[in-house]
């Protein structure tokens, strides 16, 4: 009996470091997107160069946390933690250190499109990408990186559903994330395929990017379904 209960000291410990592990990792990709980057800004120049990537890194932080707030939820609803489910999460980690390079690439020359467009000029260090096989690149490197952390997550959440013993409610609630990521997942594949086959040219150019917004969609989706099945549980 004493030797199950040190076994189960030793799982929650180990839990508990891996968390942290992850924890740190999502902070550690935070950093990187700093707004004033490596160095602090010694002139005014600088700090408005620093200042001129706070849209870019919002919705780079926003879209980072938003991963890692899935991961927190499900470790808070099922406190797995199998192989499989340590794999998985090992996973997410090193696919978010992939991807926070083509994510602020991606939202920075999207806010600099937007700028040129007013100022009919470039933003202070702004991503150099000049012909259409850099967009297409960014766009497939954005793409497998946003789908393969959506899989991660959509593989802990079926795994996990599969095996917990919770009530109708909580399986609902467990389920309307999983769903969520496998549109995600659809949604960054058919950007890719988009990215691949049409010109990236001219207005072409931001088709594979505004594709993402069909996340709306999805998300209206999935909280339509909850919402009936949470009635009907009621």
């Amino acid at each position: 009996m004493s030797g199950q209960r040190e076994t189960a000291r030793e799982g929650r410990i180990e839990a508990h470091r891996l968390d942290g592990f992850i924890d740190a990792v999502f902070a550690f990709a935070v950093s990187v997107l700093a707004i004033a980057g490596a160095e602090v800004p010694h002139s005014l120049h600088d700090l408005m160069v620093a200042l001129s990537r706070i849209p870019a890194f919002a919705c780079s932080f926003a879209t980072l946390m938003l991963f890692w707030h899935r991961h927190v939820q499900w470790r808070d609803r099922f406190r797995t933690h199998d192989t499989f489910s340590i794999v998985l999460s090992l996973a997410l980690v090193f696919f978010a250190l992939i991807f926070v390079y083509p994510l602020d690439m991606l939202f920075s020359s999207m806010f600099n499109a937007i700028y040129a467009a007013f100022a009919h000029a470039d933003m202070p260090e702004a991503p150099q990408i000049t012909s259409v096989s850099q967009v297409k690149a960014l766009y497939i490197c954005y793409g497998l990186a946003y789908g393969c952390m959506a899989g991660c997550l959509a593989c802990l959440y079926r795994h996990s559903i599969r095996r917990m013993q919770g009530g109708r409610v909580e399986h609902i609630e467990a389920r309307e994330v999983y769903y969520i990521q496998l549109g995600s997942m659809l949604v960054a594949l058919i950007s890719l395929v988009a990215a691949l086959v049409l010109p990236v040219s001219g207005a072409w150019s931001a088709v594979p990017g505004c594709l993402y917004a069909l996340l709306t969609a999805v998300y209206w989706i999935t909280g339509n379904w909850s919402r009936r099945e949470l009635a009907r549980a009621a």
